[in-house]
């Protein structure tokens, strides 16, 4: 069954205007995720998922962080940075799905940086689950060949070009959209300097262990170039008190030749795929309301 798809905007706690669409699945109530998408990556990305996941029931919302997709505002995007991601963002889309649906089951559905993000929000102690998907960290010796190659690339040019331009222009050698050139290299900080830190520089990875829910990490076994299995590993060792599950999505599994870091995603992406992603974020609910030991 389809679910209408509603636009709406959301208020972060400092009167941020935000872009979101939300489903309002037959069973939101009961069960509901929201996405936590990839650095300047608009949330049109997410919406088949998002749909369909509707169609199973599920309440889903999605967002674009601030200078990013239909979130922009040029007259003040310049001085958003990832803490403002973290702290703002995510709180209020976790906060208007509460508002809407009030679900027994809210799950976080983090893709790419959104791994990298959930662990340092105040989110982290709101949802009761997460699944990430290709969710890695960026430190260069976690990558080879090719992926190590661009991994380096982008942090040495990156920096340069926001400095010059001011941005980070949008091309197929930088990011595939516009995003605040302080969150870039706020970005290329973590991965370069190998630890998560906020804009003043104060080390926040102590945040991660605060999560004590359940997570499922996918890793795609062909995203070689931007989350290759070591580079997954090593985000969710970050999550030492997380109920933790590892998986390996491989292409030929489901039928197809190649998914890579956005194919989850894809309209055309193998239904049995997101059958499985279902099953994963059903399971989640069930440990989630496990009695504690």
């Amino acid at each position: 069954m389809e679910i209408a798809r509603e636009k709406i905007t959301i208020e972060a706690f400092d009167g941020r205007q935000l872009s979101a669409r939300w489903w309002p699945g037959s069973e939101a109530a009961q069960r509901s995720v929201v996405f936590v998408p990839a650095i300047a990556a608009p949330q049109e990305y997410l919406h088949f998922f998002a749909g369909y996941l509707a169609g199973r029931g599920w309440g889903a919302m999605t967002f674009d962080y601030r200078s990013v997709g239909a979130s922009r505002d040029e007259a003040v995007d310049s001085a958003v940075t990832l803490d403002d991601w973290t702290n703002l963002d995510l709180p209020a889309a976790v906060s208007e799905v509460k508002r809407r649906a009030n679900p027994r089951f809210l799950a976080a559905i983090a893709h790419s940086i959104g791994g990298q993000l959930l662990g340092q929000s105040p989110i982290r102690h709101d949802v009761d689950g997460a699944l990430f998907i290709a969710a890695q960290r960026g430190i260069p010796e976690l990558y080879k060949g090719i992926g190590r190659l661009r991994v380096e690339y982008a942090y040495a040019v990156f920096p340069i070009l926001i400095r010059l331009l001011g941005r980070l222009p949008v091309s197929s050698l930088t990011l595939p959209d516009a995003c605040s050139g302080r969150a870039v290299r706020q970005w290329v900080e973590w991965g370069r300097g190998g630890v998560f830190t906020d804009s003043g520089g104060a080390d926040v990875e102590s945040r991660f262990a605060e999560y004590r829910g359940p997570l499922t990490a996918i890793t795609i076994a062909d995203d070689e170039y931007y989350a290759p299995a070591e580079a997954v590993e090593a985000l969710t060792r970050m999550y030492m008190n997380a109920e933790l599950r590892r998986e390996v999505v491989r292409p030929r599994d489901y039928g197809v030749e190649t998914i890579g870091h956005f194919g989850f995603f894809h309209r055309r992406a193998p239904r049995e795929l997101w059958v499985q992603a279902e099953a994963w974020l059903r399971e989640l609910e069930t440990i989630s309301q496990r009695p504690p030991k």
